[in-house]
């Protein structure tokens, strides 16, 4: 992480938390939106796939102007409290009486603390049923200290073939544990990864 990366989270009082290494649903939300503007810029762009960045802001506004099956709202809604203005709805004169700013200001406010508040009991409803699903299929072993492991590693070394090459490194010993967080040891060098990665050493 560069220091004016660091000194910009210390600014703004973020905590920066750093994902364990080729577990892609750590970060799993943001992998999913990903995902979903590739979907849409696969429909988007020409056949030589020349003008794909053409195409990002239109993608971004779809997905910020769509409702998100967790939460019922639109990513544009949780983040100014209103639906966006799109080029037919503003051509449309509007029946709706003016406000006075203070009153603006009062409804946008109450707006904005009703789909909060009703987005984070959506989310955690979410992240439940998400966590019943996964667990009624994974099934994690458990791992102690000291116990010797062996590492699921996807990198291929320069000059081999990835279909010869062992996907299965170590011998880690086991140094900590913290749920599905497990962090190993070898040749005095500690990394953390997801359980998931691991199998023991026999």
């Amino acid at each position: 992480m560069s220091d004016v990366f660091k000194r910009t989270c210390r600014a703004l009082g973020v905590k920066k938390i750093n994902t364990t290494a080729y577990h892609l649903q750590t970060n799993g939300a943001l992998e999913r939106s990903h995902r979903t503007l590739v979907e849409y810029l696969r429909h988007f762009i020409s056949e030589d796939q020349s003008n794909w960045d053409d195409w990002i802001p239109y993608a971004i506004f779809v997905y910020n102007t769509t409702p998100h099956t967790a939460t019922g709202f639109t990513p544009h809604e949780l983040m100014f409290g209103r639906k966006a203005n799109i080029p037919g709805a503003m051509q449309k004169e509007s029946d709706e009486p003016s406000y006075s700013y203070d009153d603006f200001v009062k409804e946008l406010q109450g707006r904005m603390r009703h789909s909060q508040k009703k987005t984070k009991n959506m989310l955690i409803s979410a992240k439940e049923r998400n966590k019943r699903n996964y667990d009624k299929t994974v099934h994690h072993q458990l791992f102690q200290v000291k116990d010797k492991v062996l590492l699921f590693d996807e990198t291929v070394r320069r000059g081999r073939s990835k279909k010869l090459s062992s996907q299965w490194v170590g011998p880690y010993v086991v140094v900590a544990v913290n749920g599905v967080n497990v962090t190993t040891m070898k040749k005095g060098k500690e990394m953390r990864v997801h359980a998931n990665r691991l199998k023991l050493f026999l």
